[in-house]
């Protein structure tokens, strides 16, 4: 199972478990917070960047939701997925991710560059000029 991988099956266990415990009933709210945390330790991406690729995904595809309490459905965490493959330099599903999306990430990376080392940084920007990005 890759790293990603891993991480989609986290986050349905953190569904699972959330619903097992409130009577089959899904309720984003109760579990945002720790999938959130979920996603930052689940990259090796250091500082900043990661959770403003949350906060970019969160507000983008699940506060958007018609139905918030049943989110994050299954497009939106391999989309989640796509993004925390991005922060460990992988291709994996980069397919999954519209146009907008990678300007807007490339907006992050950019806003959070003095704080990445350099390794990192190169290695982000050339995924992103190969998305025309920049």
């Amino acid at each position: 199972m890759t790293d990603i991988g891993k991480f989609l099956s986290d986050v349905d266990k953190l569904k699972k478990h959330d619903r097992q415990n409130n009577g089959g009933k899904p309720d984003y709210n109760r579990i945002a917070k720790d999938l959130r945390n979920l996603f930052e330790r689940s990259t090796s991406c250091p500082g900043e960047l990661p959770g403003s690729i949350y906060e970019y995904w969160e507000s983008q595809y699940v506060l958007n939701s018609a139905d918030i309490k049943e989110e994050p459905v299954i497009e939106n965490t391999q989309k989640l997925g796509a993004m925390l493959a991005f922060l460990d330099n992988s291709t994996e599903d980069e397919d999954l991710l519209t146009d907008d999306d990678w300007q807007e990430i490339a907006t992050l990376v950019n806003y959070e560059s003095e704080e990445l080392p350099i390794d990192i940084l190169q290695e982000l920007m050339m995924i992103l000029v190969n998305h025309g990005a920049y």
